[in-house]
């Protein structure tokens, strides 16, 4: 009875270890870029985060009157 139950553990260990790391979160996606597609991406994100940056100034705020004489 008791062989029964070592072997049932360790042979679920072992499934429940695969289960568990192929329901992960994280998994790896190859994509097939290359290292200068990943740099022009990243440029292309940082310019336009600049170019929002940018956008959401206040520019057309009129001149202070009392600054000038």
């Amino acid at each position: 009875m008791i062989g029964w139950v070592i072997l049932t553990a360790v042979l679920a260990a072992p499934a429940g270890w695969v289960l568990g790391h192929r329901t992960a979160r994280i998994r790896i996606i190859p994509i097939g870029a290359i290292l200068a597609q990943d740099e022009t991406a990243l440029a292309a994100a940082d310019v336009a985060e600049f170019w929002q940056i940018v956008s959401s100034l206040d520019l057309d705020q009129p001149d202070d009157p009392r600054s000038s004489t």
